[in-house]
């Protein structure tokens, strides 16, 4: 096989590679287009989310997470910077005094090899469904 056909054969492969690499499905989309398509909106913004009891989560982006309380109350919290291990996340915890939280607590998530990554809190958001 001739060089110029070799080189061509891999930068094709390279190019191939690189497209089903692609992007994080949420890249490029704002939290209300991603909050949408799980059938959620924007009602307010609240200073601390109060009397709460968290049963799951929902991955929204790397600055994005829902807890929900219940099968209706939803509650965005965005954070102060990317949290980078959310997004393969299976387990989150949280800091928090009581029931409360607020913008000096955080999300903690666990990499691979079981380093804690802390992802302080900025603002919450109550949400509701789109039905």
């Amino acid at each position: 096989m001739n060089t110029t056909l070799r080189t061509l054969l891999i930068a094709m492969g390279a190019i191939m590679l690189a497209a089903c690499a692609g992007r994080a499905p949420e890249e490029g989309k704002s939290v209300d287009e991603l909050l949408a398509e799980k059938n959620l909106r924007n009602v307010e913004e609240l200073r601390q989310l109060t009397a709460f009891n968290i049963h799951s989560w929902l991955y929204v982006n790397l600055q994005n997470v829902v807890l929900r309380d219940g099968p209706n109350r939803h509650y965005l919290v965005a954070l102060n910077n990317p949290c980078q291990n959310l997004r393969f996340a299976r387990d989150i915890a949280f800091t928090s005094f009581g029931r409360t939280l607020r913008s000096t607590d955080y999300i903690a998530v666990t990499d691979a090899p079981g380093n804690i990554e802390r992802c302080f809190m900025k603002k919450f958001y109550r949400l509701e469904r789109i039905e």
